[in-house]
């Protein structure tokens, strides 16, 4: 997972998820570097073994966040991710919900947001962001609705993913 998918990262997990970090600039360069590490450690490796890499957030959930929801320039955050190398994913499933049943779900899972949740027009722009991906590509972002039951979620995830893996040659 990201931030902090590696060995030691959950230092950086703490101070970017529950931290009182102020500058936009901060919070997406510290984002950034710990998907470099990520990446180095885990997912590149990972690749080169042949393996199927599953990520639960990655590059698209940092300009839903940062870009979209915060402002921050996308150029800059391409530029980064392009000198680093870092794999562009095959697929994303964009689970959308309405920002009310999202903060809902918050507080009946863990009780308290943090502090991107707890931020109703940012939830909102991230989700709008979310929407751009999904029109930009929509071959490779897909858009789930997240009110729907988990299992069907679930099975319908699986059957895009094994599609894929077909196109690109199947199992190893």
């Amino acid at each position: 997972h990201e931030p902090g998918g590696w060995d030691g990262g959950e230092v950086l997990r703490e101070t970017l998820i529950g931290g009182d970090l102020k500058s936009v600039l901060t919070e997406t360069l510290l984002f950034l570097a710990d998907r470099a590490e990520h990446v180095e450690r885990v997912i590149r490796p990972g690749l080169g073994a042949g393996k199927v890499i599953l990520c639960e957030r990655y590059s698209d959930s940092t300009l839903a966040y940062q870009v979209f929801g915060k402002s921050f320039p996308r150029g800059v955050v391409e530029e980064i991710s392009a000198g680093g190398r870092f794999p562009r994913p095959d697929l994303t499933f964009w689970l959308d919900v309405p920002v009310r049943v999202a903060l809902g779900r918050i507080v009946a899972r863990k009780g308290k947001p943090d502090r991107f949740e707890k931020d109703g027009p940012l939830l909102e722009r991230i989700r709008l962001g979310y929407g751009t991906l999904c029109h930009e590509e929509p071959e490779r972002v897909k858009r789930m609705d997240g009110t729907n039951d988990p299992g069907d979620l679930a099975d319908t995830m699986v059957s895009s993913i094994m599609a894929l893996l077909m196109k690109k040659g199947g199992w190893r």
